[in-house]
């Protein structure tokens, strides 16, 4: 298959509007992707504990362990993932992880941990997958700040939709998590829509940036054997915040 030439230069004010409208969309699907990764966390769960430890801290853990563990998997995942089946696969992990919620809800204590792992699991590609959208392009840095604004605020913002849910509706505390997700769905599936329609860089944005290629099986051999150390810190702080 032969690769599709770049379009040329795109003129000044449609960069600013691609680069605004990149930001805006990345920063909202990220957002978005926390209603069904943090709400749980607002609940109590009457307090529960197995072998001495919550039901909430066990299930914090649990998603913690397989969202970190697919950062790990998610070298090789989102090096390997064609471009033309992003949407796909971001709708497909979103989906899998909101019907871990959905069994949440109706399976009894302590098996909710296995679907957080399995949830935080999925999650876990979702920031590569959106970033993807946005590489290459030289208001990428902007854009990527853009995006990680959503640490800040999107944690906060969720969780107080899921306690809305808790005092406003009374929604129980294992039905609040998918409940949560039924709200953010579709907003998210709009945001992802919007970056799978963003057009390509330009010419010039290929001069001033390095395309990346897919790293084979050697070059991420080579990656974690010269960064591992350090990207294991990196992906471990991420992971809790």
């Amino acid at each position: 298959m032969h690769e599709v030439a770049a379009p040329a230069p795109y003129a000044p004010a449609k960069r600013i509007t691609l680069a605004i409208c990149a930001a805006s969309a990345a920063f909202l699907a990220y957002s978005s992707v926390y209603a069904f990764r943090k709400p749980f966390s607002v609940a109590t769960f009457d307090g529960i504990k197995f072998w001495g430890i919550t039901y909430q801290t066990l299930l914090i853990i649990s998603q913690v362990i397989g969202y970190m563990l697919s950062k790990f998997y998610g070298i090789k995942f989102i090096a390997e993932l064609n471009h033309l089946g992003r949407f796909k696969t971001a709708l497909a992990l979103v989906a899998v992880s909101w019907i871990c919620l959905l069994v949440f809800a109706i399976i009894p204590a302590p098996f909710g941990m296995i679907l957080l792992f399995v949830n935080g699991f999925m999650l876990g590609f979702l920031w590569g997958l959106i970033f993807s959208y946005v590489e290459g392009r030289r208001a990428t840095d902007l854009i990527g700040s853009v995006m990680a604004i959503s640490f800040i605020f999107a944690g906060g913002f969720t969780r107080s939709v899921a306690k809305w849910l808790l005092i406003r509706w009374e929604v129980s505390e294992y039905w609040m998590p998918f409940t949560t997700g039924l709200i953010f769905i579709l907003p998210l599936i709009f945001f992802l829509w919007v970056l799978e329609s963003l057009p390509p860089p330009d010419e010039q944005d290929i001069r001033e940036r390095t395309k990346r290629e897919p790293m084979s099986k050697g070059d991420r051999k080579h990656f974690l054997k010269s960064f591992g150390v350090g990207l294991a810190m990196v992906t471990i702080t991420y992971t809790l915040l």
